[in-house]
């Protein structure tokens, strides 16, 4: 009984392993863009980079470690020197 056990087990062992294989061998290689290139949405940018698209909307963008820049604020206006 006990060898009937073993030889089943090690059977489904080895199918699944040649399932597993079979489709990792199907499956394309995700290859990271590099730091620095043009990405679209759908791009898998190299760690530790991402895919930043700005402006929204927008369909292309670059793979980068950080998020884009911060939009430059409009420089403050004083109010009490705007009477001269």
């Amino acid at each position: 009984m006990f060898k009937k056990a073993l030889f089943i087990l090690t059977l489904a062992t080895v199918f699944s392993a040649v399932v597993v294989s079979a489709k990792q061998l199907t499956m394309a290689p995700r290859v990271g863009v590099a730091c620095g290139s043009p990405c679209t949405q759908g791009t898998f940018c190299a760690r530790p980079c991402g895919c930043f698209i700005y402006p929204e909307g927008a369909t292309t963008g670059t793979c980068q470690p950080e998020g884009p820049a911060p939009l430059r604020q409009p420089a403050p206006t004083n109010s009490r020197h705007s009477g001269l």
